[in-house]
């Protein structure tokens, strides 16, 4: 059976921690007194999360011991450059050891149609949204279970399961992050770490500030729209909480807001007829 993680002696590595639901979650596993990693390929952002933890740090009721009240730290890394990579995990595992918890979070959005892409939009968010995720966990998930002791947390969506013609590439990434985390659970699951996909729905974070809009998606009217729709989404914090509570209950899929909770239950109960018919719509 995995033991359960203790998060006030835990060291978690959260990526894309410089804003949305990477910085909520940085901020609740320092809030109950792990030590917390900020990385985001935006430095400055990375620095001023980290700072905020420390503050969360030395309040935490779980903290023992006060001379631990100065410790997050933070990095600059593209997680579509595996050379940065390696070496993040050689620094941390060099000044910290292997890692308690890891969230891989950073992430990018595309919206068009398939025959609107090029090839390079394509690689462009594969690289961040799958390969960044496999990257980071063939890092630092072999010190992970080597000790035997551990949670992987990838961030899917709940588009991961709901197929939609306007997202092809999105979906299909984040399929790949909730079929990869499947498989990794089932293959280091007895070795002592957990691996938990996470599914958000619609969620008012930036991720729009990267988002490629393409095709018939550009037009500024459609973008004001998603900006809308966004605006009201669920709060970061939420996907934070279902992210400690998937840790703590070593849950396999997490879905994320009422949206989400629909398509899983649509993914797993309704026909595949059914499924394409609501492929083809806009909601917007």
């Amino acid at each position: 059976m995995k033991p359960k993680v203790k998060f006030e002696t835990s060291v978690s590595l959260v990526t894309g921690a410089g804003s949305g639901i990477g910085k909520a979650t940085a901020l609740s596993l320092s809030r109950r007194g792990s030590r917390v990693i900020c990385v985001d390929i935006d430095e400055k952002s990375a620095k001023e999360v980290a700072l905020q933890c420390d503050q969360e740090f030395a309040s935490s009721s779980a903290l023992k011991d006060p001379s631990r009240s100065e410790f997050t730290t933070h990095y600059q890394c593209d997680v579509r450059d595996d050379d940065q990579i390696q070496e993040l995990a050689r620094s941390v595992h060099e000044d910290f050891g292997a890692l308690t918890i890891l969230v891989n979070n950073a992430g990018v959005g595309m919206s068009g149609s398939f025959l609107s892409m090029t090839k390079q939009d394509w690689e462009w968010i594969r690289s961040v949204n799958l390969d960044g995720v496999i990257a980071c966990t063939r890092a630092f998930l072999p010190a992970m279970v080597e000790r035997g002791y551990g949670h992987v947390v990838n961030l899917s969506s709940g588009l991961g399961y709901t197929p939609r013609a306007t997202e092809p590439a999105y979906v299909t990434t984040k399929a790949g992050v909730l079929a990869f985390s499947q498989c990794l659970r089932a293959e280091v699951g007895h070795k002592g770490v957990g691996v938990s996909a996470i599914c958000p729905g619609v969620i008012n974070t930036p991720i729009l500030s990267a988002t490629r809009f393409l095709g018939d998606q550009a037009t500024a009217t459609n973008r004001l729209k998603v900006e809308t729709l966004f605006g009201r989404g669920h709060r970061p914090e939420t996907v934070a909480n279902a992210i400690i509570s998937a840790i703590s209950a070593n849950r396999a899929v997490v879905p994320v807001g009422w949206e989400s909770w629909i398509g899983w239950v649509i993914h797993r109960l309704m026909p595949v007829g059914f499924q394409q018919v609501l492929a083809r719509q806009n909601p917007l």
